[in-house]
């Protein structure tokens, strides 16, 4: 007897091609030496796309009790033309790190929880 689906859908597993991605991530954490909470990096990571940015970064930061508030001009390391010196530096730390996470200073914002 013939298991397979009847509706002819085929699922596959597509595997991204993995390459340096960057974003500015604003971050909710735990409270920092003055009691905010929130902040926000630049954040360089190997991911296949932006969705897989995302869902790469929010693993990592979650796993430090972060939680990603919301990801801006997200795109590949490679199409960024200008850029501050921190950054950069990120860039060339995950070139010889694959599968790293890299993020920059965090810069907090008055967020005192209530």
């Amino acid at each position: 007897m013939d298991s397979r689906p009847k509706s002819g859908i085929i699922l596959a597993t597509v595997n991204l091609v993995k390459d340096l991605w960057t974003a500015q991530v604003h971050l909710l954490t735990p409270p920092a030496e003055f009691g905010d909470t929130k902040c926000c990096t630049n954040v360089v990571a190997w991911a296949g796309d932006e969705v897989d940015f995302a869902a790469t970064v929010a693993a990592i930061f979650e796993r430090r009790s972060w939680t990603i508030l919301s990801v801006h001009h997200c795109k590949r390391a490679a199409d960024c033309t200008a850029m501050i010196a921190e950054l950069e530096d990120q860039i060339e730390r995950a070139k010889m790190e694959p599968g790293s996470c890299i993020f920059g200073t965090l810069q907090y914002y008055p967020s005192k929880p209530a």
